[in-house]
């Protein structure tokens, strides 16, 4: 069966390659759609290294002519354009042994050269990163993408974290108030076992409410039944897309949300995190993960 699925996946490179969207991206979205395991670091390889065979084939002639006049100004060019691209694909390679795409994980908290990363394991990714040991060494690819925009925020905004998705909003919570900013924070859980960071929240001084599905803590329900009692001026939310849809038909106000979305390359070059909004495409890696509410096809 997975000789199957692995020839699937080579069809699908096959008839992408020649395509103006990315094959890369082609390969990672189907093999999650199929639940194809075949899809690894080396077998990554082996497809291009065959799309490069097919390629040579087809044009022969042409690199053929072109070899015998290597001092043109267009090959010229051509050489100019590989050796960049070359060294670049060397020097931003992942060094994560045994994966093959880093983890997107969200800044809890930004001191001095420290960061703090608090994440949920849901894969044999973050397993492998709950395993680490003190001293070891991560390849960090940060500062990427667009954050929380907080010229906007207004005297009173209220902050919405959905289970993993409170953590980003801790800094957030620090900053707006460093800005003298009158700060809430509404925290949704399952159950009160999974509740964290609700006194760090309330350390800072920002006015914490907490909910959870059972009702085994604070408010029985979800964070909009907390929400559509609350006066505020602008909202900030990070969570599960179930919960943004939520919030869309509670909200009072402007808000910014930031999307959780599985990722390739991690800076906008493979298009695999692209989504569709009112002005156009938009790759959550490089142009969000914080995209404004006015700005949303749901």
């Amino acid at each position: 069966m997975q000789i199957l699925r692995a020839m699937l996946l080579g069809l699908i490179q096959g008839f992408s390659e020649f395509m103006p969207v990315s094959s890369s991206g082609n390969l990672f979205f189907f093999s999650n759609l199929f639940n194809i395991e075949a899809y690894t670091l080396s077998f990554d390889i082996l497809m291009h290294t065959a799309c490069l065979g097919a390629l040579i084939f087809i044009y022969f002639r042409d690199l053929r002519a072109m070899s015998e006049n290597l001092t043109s100004h267009f090959n010229k060019m051509v050489a100019a354009g590989i050796a960049p691209a070359f060294v670049l694909s060397v020097i931003f390679q992942t060094k994560i042994d045994g994966f093959f795409l880093r983890r997107p994980i969200s800044v809890c908290e930004a001191c001095g050269d420290k960061l703090t990363l608090i994440y949920k394991i849901v894969g044999k990714g973050t397993e492998a990163l709950a395993e680490m040991k003190k001293g070891a060494r991560l390849d960090l690819l940060t500062g990427l993408g667009n954050g929380y925009d907080t010229s906007k925020s207004g005297a009173s905004p209220v902050l919405i974290g959905g289970g993993a998705g409170v953590p980003p909003m801790y800094e957030l919570a620090k900053r707006l108030l460093a800005e003298g900013k009158d700060v809430q924070a509404v925290l949704g859980f399952n159950s009160s076992e999974e509740i964290f960071l609700k006194e760090e929240f309330e350390e800072l001084g920002a006015k914490t409410y907490v909910t959870t599905a059972d009702g085994s803590a604070g408010t029985r329900g979800f964070v909009t039944d907390v929400l559509k009692n609350l006066d505020y001026t602008y909202f900030y939310a990070c969570g599960p897309e179930n919960m943004f849809r939520a919030i869309e038909n509670t909200a009072k106000t402007s808000g910014q949300y930031s999307f959780e979305e599985r990722m390739g390359c991690g800076f906008g070059a493979c298009m695999g995190c692209s989504c569709e909004t009112k002005y156009g495409s938009k790759r959550i890696c490089k142009d969000g993960p914080v995209l404004e509410r006015e700005e949303i096809i749901w």
